[in-house]
């Protein structure tokens, strides 16, 4: 799936704003998709420009690494990722590797 990659984020840590000491973890990259118009009945709402989007990626260091070189080199640029069903919850996919697009 090719999109244009905005950046990555992992972190994990313990989180204590609800009194018990509770573990965390998260992963996850940000992307951009064309705006699309949206007409239905009354409603005629024109857009255009990009849409900021995010999906999970594995929680893995390597797969982290990949992302930071990509945009430590090229910024904002075009990828292409591979998705594979979520270990968690089959009917959503997460992000399983990545690849800049030339």
């Amino acid at each position: 799936m090719k999109v244009i990659l905005l950046s990555a984020a992992m972190g994990r840590g313990v989180s204590s704003k609800s009194g018990a000491a509770k573990p965390y973890s998260f992963s996850s990259i940000s992307y951009l998709v064309p705006e699309q118009d949206y007409i239905q009945g009354d409603h005629n709402i024109q857009k255009c420009g990009f849409e900021p989007k995010s999906v999970e990626m594995m929680e893995d260091q390597t797969l982290y690494n990949k992302f930071k070189a990509i945009t430590d080199e090229h910024g904002i640029c075009e990828v292409d990722l591979v998705l594979q069903p979520d270990p968690r919850n089959m009917s959503r996919n997460i992000v399983a590797d990545v690849s800049l697009v030339k």
